[in-house]
């Protein structure tokens, strides 16, 4: 099985601003607002509810969760970490398409799975809400990539 060690603007142009921490490349701030993303901060925000799992079902807490704009003028929302039941909420502005990174410890990995977090797809609208997105943390791949494992949350029961 083979894991992308670093992502292109070519191959994921959605994610141009944001070069994905994997292996040697480290994750960029935001974009500069333009005027196009500064009118769409004046909509009513969106949300996306979801839970984050490993890869066995079980709940995933304290991992980031960053909706990654699919377009260039869409303005990044902030992150959200995940509860001790792997549940998040984030407010995203609208409307917009969104993939989605998850990080722990501040580095975000990305695979080629089917199920990767970077490959799900949400389109929200101003006001709308998106409920039961379900994000699957790869703490394999993460341990892979950095050489640390994962641990649960030691404040989660």
């Amino acid at each position: 099985m083979s894991y992308w060690r670093a992502v292109t603007p070519r191959a994921w142009p959605w994610l141009a601003p944001c070069a994905v921490a994997f292996g040697l490349t480290a994750c960029a701030t935001a974009p500069k607002p333009t005027a196009a993303s500064r009118r769409l901060t004046r909509n009513a925000p969106a949300t996306v509810e979801g839970r984050v799992s490993d890869r066995e079902g079980r709940p995933a807490a304290g991992i980031g969760v960053r909706a990654i704009p699919r377009g260039e003028d869409i303005p990044w929302g902030p992150p959200a970490i995940t509860a001790c039941d792997g549940t998040f909420r984030l407010s995203v502005p609208a409307p917009a398409a969104y993939g989605f990174l998850l990080d722990w410890k501040g580095t975000g990995v990305m695979t080629p799975e089917a199920d990767d977090p970077a490959l799900v797809g949400v389109s929200v609208e101003p006001g709308g809400v998106v409920r039961d997105v379900t994000l699957v943390f790869d703490a394999a791949a993460w341990h892979r990539a950095t050489d640390a494992i994962p641990a649960d949350t030691p404040a989660c029961p």
